[in-house]
C-alpha cells in the first residue's frame, strides 16, 4: 500500500488537506496554520515509524515542530465545511475522521494547548466541540470546548465505529 493508500484508509482526504507526500522516505507533513495564514509549524507521520519513540523526525511514527509561542492548528482549511461549529482534536487522524463526515475539525496536537488556542478558539465565532480520548489526557483537553465528549474506554476516533461518528456529528451539526 503506497502512502496516499495509508492516508485515505485512515479516512484523511487528500484533496482537501494536501499533505506534503515523500514517497521514497515513507512520509507525510501536515502543516500548522494560525488564524492569520502563517505556516508555525508541522508534523510528520510515518506509518512504518517506531510509535514509542517520542518525536523523533527519522525513527518516530510522529515529530511534531511547532514555533513556541505561536498558536497553530491543522484542518484550518476545513473550516468553511460547518460555520456554526468546529471539533477539536487533539491528534490529526481524529480530526481527519470528522472532516471525512464534512464537518470542520482541527487537531491541536496536545491534550493541554493552553490559554493562546483557548482564545484563538474563540475567534472562530462558533460552538466549539472538544472530542477527547477517554483517558486523563483526554479529560485536559475537554476544558477548551463549549462542549465536550470524552469516549470511554480509553477510546479515541480511530476506534470508533462508522454508526457512533454519524450520531456524534449529527448531534452538533
Amino acid at each position: 500500500m503506497n502512502l496516499v493508500e495509508h492516508l485515505k484508509s485512515r479516512h484523511l482526504d487528500v484533496d482537501l488537506h494536501r499533505p506534503m507526500l515523500d514517497e521514497t522516505e515513507g512520509v507525510a507533513t501536515f502543516f500548522m496554520w494560525n488564524l492569520s495564514g502563517q505556516m508555525v509549524g508541522y508534523q510528520q507521520y510515518r506509518p512504518s515509524g517506531d510509535k514509542k519513540v517520542n518525536n523523533s523526525p527519522r525513527e518516530g511514527k510522529y515529530f511534531t515542530f511547532r514555533k513556541l509561542p505561536t498558536v497553530g492548528v491543522w484542518g484550518v482549511e476545513s473550516l468553511h465545511l460547518t460555520p456554526h461549529v468546529v471539533f477539536v482534536c487533539e491528534g490529526l487522524f481524529d480530526a481527519a475522521r470528522l472532516t471525512s463526515r464534512g464537518v470542520s475539525a482541527v487537531a491541536v496536537f496536545t491534550c493541554n494547548p493552553g490559554k493562546d488556542v483557548q482564545n484563538w478558539l474563540t475567534l472562530l465565532n462558533r460552538k466549539v466541540v472538544c472530542v477527547c480520548d477517554g483517558d486523563k489526557a483526554g479529560a485536559m483537553l475537554a476544558k477548551y470546548g463549549d462542549v465536550s465528549l470524552c469516549l470511554l474506554g480509553g477510546k479515541d476516533l480511530g476506534e470508533c465505529s462508522d454508526e457512533c461518528l454519524d450520531m456524534l456529528v449529527k448531534e452538533f451539526v
